[in-house]
């Protein structure tokens, strides 16, 4: 670091430019810039920290639910390999048929038929497949969001049925979900972040049930120009100490079974990136509500 020494002139001396006066607002200006740009710098690191972890959960989630997704793939994949098992058979009896005197037309036209029943058995299971591979997809992608994105409430409400679907299975957990406005009605944001609040609050529900078979309740309706969302569950509830450092701390609720930060980032996604808001009532022993708004897109946006 290079310092210069300024010497002032008799001049300057006399007309007071180096008094402290004048010196003293000089100071203060510079000293008010230094603390300008240190806060920035902070709020900066607390961003970037906050996103780190937001990122962090959001990853660890997604490993957990990936996990049960795989292994509910299973059943898909077992009944698909068995109606080719069955059309290969078909096949084989076509061919065989072909030349024999014996055989019908009405004979040709049933196995045709069967041919035709474990297609149409193919099908729904393949776009089960491909709608796993692509919200999996989508749900892992970091991207960094445009302002114009939206969704469907169906849209949302299908990829927290794939996403969750064994979690709740394993857990002999049920959701329902009572859909009271439009299912085209869309939200303005992202549709994944939005996937990842619901799914948190899911999880933490399920949770609450400590491996007891249990509902999860999810309303959805629209007042004016918001969209409200309850999701409501009737486990073992949150203790009245915990729940009032909820939304303001990063503390965990859950102990060796996971994180417990779900809570925390769902409030930040909810209130920061869909400039909604998220409230919390929990009794010990009765169970959980939680309550979202979060305004619909507006036909100029």
């Amino acid at each position: 670091m290079i310092f210069l020494q300024i010497e002032p002139t008799d001049a300057l001396k006399a007309q007071g430019f180096f008094s402290s006066k004048m010196l003293m607002p000089i100071v203060f200006i510079i000293l008010g810039a230094v603390i300008a740009v240190s806060v920035i710098q902070i709020i900066k690191i607390c961003k970037l920290r906050n996103n780190t972890i937001i990122e962090r959960e959001r990853l660890a989630r997604l490993g957990e639910i990936t996990a049960g997704i795989i292994h509910n793939l299973k059943t898909p994949v077992m009944s698909i390999s068995g109606s080719l098992e069955e059309l290969k058979s078909l096949v084989d009896e076509y061919e065989n048929s072909i030349g024999d005197k014996e055989v019908t037309d009405e004979d040709h036209q049933e196995i045709a038929a069967e041919m035709r029943e474990h297609i149409l058995k193919i099908k729904p299971y393949c776009s089960y497949l491909s709608d796993v591979i692509a919200t999996v997809k989508e749900q892992a992608a970091v991207k960094k969001h445009s302002g114009d994105e939206s969704f469907t409430i169906k849209d949302m409400i299908k990829k927290v049925e794939i996403l969750m679907g064994y979690q709740l299975k394993k857990a002999t957990c049920k959701l329902n979900a009572d859909i009271k406005t439009e299912e085209s009605l869309e939200i303005q944001g992202s549709v994944n972040e939005f996937v990842q609040v619901m799914n948190n609050l899911i999880s933490n529900s399920i949770d609450s049930y400590e491996n007891n078979a249990g509902e999860i309740g999810i309303l959805i309706e629209k007042e004016k120009d918001i969209v409200k969302f309850k999701v409501t569950d009737y486990g073992k509830g949150i203790p009245k100490d915990v729940r009032k450092k909820l939304l303001k701390n990063i503390i965990t609720t859950k102990g060796e079974k996971g994180t417990g930060l779900g809570l925390y980032i769902s409030y930040h996604i909810i209130k920061n990136n869909f400039k909604g808001s998220m409230e919390i009532e929990s009794e010990e022993g009765k169970g959980t509500t939680v309550y979202i708004t979060v305004p619909i897109k507006q036909a100029n946006q």
